[in-house]
């Protein structure tokens, strides 16, 4: 009888000690999302003092009943070990277990360990789409981007899902990368709100839209695109048909577009040298079919102001290339153009590359392409109230470990 009732004793410790695990992990797990939460919100300043408030009202308080709560962001142990933007607590307290003691002097302490990332508030300008690159986003050549008051988000996985080199410079609010960064040969991060890598996927706030269609071909034709030249005073184009070919302008031509949504199936919209182009609540649509869909071409020395529609069914979009374009394709935006663009640049399949000096110096421009390249200087900013693009980046803290 004496065994049994021993057993029962050993048996209802050990049970006792697994409860009490549990609860120790919730409480763990809890303080972790708080502090993952504070951290990405900045409120309270100090995200430590936000988990342990957390541990402490799960019955869990630091330095009582010797219960020691750690918060450490980046976390010194497991699987995101020095990631920036994650917040690790471990909880742990001593067990008294008289029954145990019996048969062994060995201390029995609980301990429990969790982990949560930071989410993101919706306040990007920036976003990289492919989540399966190794490199999904490249500023090299001395390239000096600039975000003022908005962020950077990549949602490639590789090692170097960011890559900043050769001298280049990237400043913004704040970057954060699935994958893993690389900064090398001179180059510099600058992010007032961190760096952070190993972080959830942003979701495409464009996803849905559809692409506007048309029929027949109004202007141009297949492998003949209507050519804007050099002509005594500005040519004007309206948005009535669908632009076949693409649509080419350049030797010094001075163009608007009248308000409306233009349609460019196939070809290029390519903007030469010197070419002086304007339009306000206007939307560019890049489409095709087969191999043959639509890119853009800005090139040296052109002058591009270009604002979306506020409202309607591309409102807040600037150019929206249809997603079914061929992933090899790549836009340019290039040497030296003063490109003005206001609204949202949405290649949701292929490459934008920005290049020499490429400004684009409004109060809202937005970014979003499978990738991006960056090998001159570019600035963006994001006041972009009452413009009609759609917030990119919004995602919740997560419990990750």
């Amino acid at each position: 009888m004496t065994m049994l009732i021993g057993f029962a004793g050993l048996g209802t410790e050990t049970v006792s000690l697994l409860l009490t695990q549990r609860r120790m992990q919730s409480a763990t797990d809890a303080a972790a999302f708080a502090g993952a939460t504070a951290l990405a919100t900045g409120s309270p300043a100090d995200y430590r003092v936000e988990a342990r408030a957390v541990a402490a009202a799960a019955g869990y308080m630091s330095g009582v009943s010797s219960v020691t709560v750690a918060v450490n962001s980046p976390p010194t142990t497991g699987s995101r070990v020095g990631v920036a933007g994650a917040v690790e607590v471990v909880i742990s307290q001593p067990q008294t277990v008289p029954m145990i003691a019996l048969l062994t002097s060995a201390t029995f302490n609980v301990g429990t360990r969790a982990v949560a990332t930071a989410g993101n508030a919706a306040s990007n300008c920036m976003l990289e789409l492919d989540s399966g690159a190794i490199t999904g986003v490249t500023v090299s050549n001395g390239a000096n981007v600039t975000l003022n008051q908005c962020g950077m988000a990549v949602n490639a996985t590789g090692a170097a899902a960011l890559s900043v080199s050769g001298g280049a410079q990237l400043n913004a609010r704040s970057v954060s990368v699935a994958g893993g960064s690389s900064v090398t040969n001179g180059a510099q991060v600058n992010a007032a709100n961190g760096m952070k890598t190993q972080q959830p996927a942003v979701d495409d706030p464009y996803r849905n839209t559809t692409v506007p269609t048309g029929s027949g071909c109004k202007y141009g034709a297949p492998g003949n695109p209507l050519t804007l030249r050099h002509a005594s005073g500005v040519q004007t184009l309206n948005a009535d048909g669908v632009y076949c070919g693409g649509l080419a302008m350049g030797n010094d031509a001075i163009v608007k577009l009248n308000p409306g949504t233009y349609i460019i199936n196939g070809g290029s919209f390519d903007v030469g040298g010197a070419v002086q182009l304007t339009g306000s609540g206007v939307t560019i649509v890049l489409t095709g079919s087969g191999s043959n869909y639509a890119g853009v071409s800005i090139g040296n020395g052109a002058s591009v102001t270009l604002s979306a529609p506020t409202s309607g069914a591309t409102a807040g979009l600037v150019f929206f290339q249809d997603s079914k374009a061929p992933k090899t394709g790549n836009n340019n935006f290039q040497g030296g153009s003063l490109v003005k663009l206001t609204g949202a640049l949405y290649f949701p399949s292929q490459s934008v590359t920005y290049s020499n000096g490429t400004n684009s110096a409004t109060d809202c421009t937005q970014l979003v392409a499978w990738h991006i390249q960056f090998q001159g200087g570019a600035l963006f900013n994001s006041h972009c109230a009452n413009t009609g693009v759609k917030p990119i980046g919004s995602s919740p803290s997560l419990l990750v470990e």
